[in-house]
């Protein structure tokens, strides 16, 4: 039980570390051209199994867990910091780049995958649907700081963060058309549309409470509103 808390305790220890020097070298992520996202990795990268060995991780699960969590953070935050008015001319162009861009992407890389590693076309589409789509989290990062203002910049936040439901929708495809004989493939697609719209009205649902709970209730303390705010992005 002892030599149990003691290993916690030093992995408690490691991780407050890790994140210190994390948040510590991206101050020196401006002066090196390159996002900071990329020196978060590095970080990652040293101190894990492949490295200096001073972690090691072998968990899917958890790390998919805490992959998800990460990614509603960083799409709440990246949706704080962006104004209705400047996305709402930019929708259009957006959606088209967040599902027929993605789609064009995707068998571009398939293409590609195809002739260069040899694999199945049904192979090829599946690690082109897996790549295809932009990462919300290195998009926000990469945009940070920089002189990008407008259409442009209001264009590539939208389609960052509504490509990820085109981008599993394809990927869950493949890989149930790779290992399932007799796949409803009209159903999935019906799926689809029933759960992006189902997902539309409840998010537009649950932003609009939210706003409006932040907006009227009367906490005891300042330090509770980000964790009110958190709860509704997990909600």
């Amino acid at each position: 039980m002892i030599q149990e808390i003691l290993e916690s305790n030093q992995f408690i220890m490691l991780v407050a570390l890790l994140l210190i020097i994390s948040i510590v070298v991206t101050k020196f992520s401006t002066r090196l051209g390159v996002p900071s996202l990329v020196l978060f990795i590095a970080v990652g990268m040293i101190v894990g199994s492949d490295g200096l060995g001073l972690l090691y991780f072998d968990n899917p699960e958890v790390a998919q867990l805490v992959g998800v969590f990460a990614l509603i953070v960083i799409l709440f935050e990246g949706g704080m910091q962006t104004k209705w008015n400047d996305i709402r001319s930019v929708i259009g162009p957006s959606v088209t780049l967040a599902t027929v861009g993605v789609v064009l992407t995707t068998a571009i890389v398939a293409v590609a995958a195809k002739f260069f590693l040899g694999i199945t076309w049904l192979e090829a589409l599946l690690v082109g649907s897996i790549i295809g789509s932009t990462d919300a989290a290195a998009v926000f990062a990469v945009l940070k700081g920089k002189n990008i203002r407008g259409k442009l910049e209001a264009t590539l936040e939208a389609e960052s963060g509504t490509n990820d439901p085109m981008a599993v929708f394809l990927t869950i495809a493949f890989i149930q058309l790779l290992t399932v004989s007799d796949l409803n493939l009209w159903g999935m697609i019906g799926s689809f549309f029933w759960q992006m719209g189902a997902g539309l009205v409840v998010g537009a649902g649950v932003g609009y409470l939210a706003s409006y709970s932040l907006n009227r209730i009367n906490l005891d303390s300042s330090g509770l509103y980000p964790l009110f705010a958190l709860g509704f992005a997990f909600l």
